[in-house]
């Protein structure tokens, strides 16, 4: 025989082998098993007739009360027109769906407040945001003074 066709045949033998064992070796293997996606039903909407009634509100024990007055820092003064939240401590944090104004005062109560941990938030034109983070037993009371600061007043630019 040649020379070259030693090497050709020695070739032909590699990948028969080869072939030969990639098909043993799919035939001899456990099946994978097919993975089948169904399409989950369509939502099933109740007649008109019949319509589901809105969940039920917290437990009324389970709400509190919170009083807050947003007062000038430094002096002491009451403010009045500081826009007043509370949000919820929770994952994810919880923003209590009403917001109030305080009143010549300086006052702003919340009541029908989910117990629990809140961080409550008062803002006003001229004056720095000012937050507290405290917490609200089902059925209490939580009083907050918050001292607001003024704002710093931009320094006029120097002209030379």
């Amino acid at each position: 025989m040649a020379p070259g066709g030693r090497w050709t045949v020695a070739i032909v033998g590699v990948v028969l082998s080869l072939s030969l064992a990639a098909y043993l070796r799919r035939e001899l293997s456990p099946p994978t098993p097919h993975r089948v996606v169904e399409k989950a039903p369509p939502p099933v909407e109740p007649p008109p007739d019949k319509v589901l009634p809105p969940p039920p509100p917290s437990r009324p024990e389970a709400l509190g009360r919170v009083h807050v007055r947003a007062l000038k820092r430094w002096s002491g003064h009451p403010l009045r027109g500081v826009t007043v939240g509370i949000m919820r401590e929770t994952r994810p944090r919880v923003v209590h769906p009403e917001q109030l104004r305080t009143d010549a005062n300086g006052m702003a109560e919340f009541v029908a407040v989910p117990s629990g941990r809140l961080t409550v938030c008062a803002r006003g034109a001229g004056y720095m945001e000012s937050c507290l983070t405290s917490s609200l037993a089902a059925g209490g009371l939580l009083t907050i003074d918050l001292s607001m600061s003024e704002e710093p007043a931009s320094a006029p630019l120097a002209v030379p």
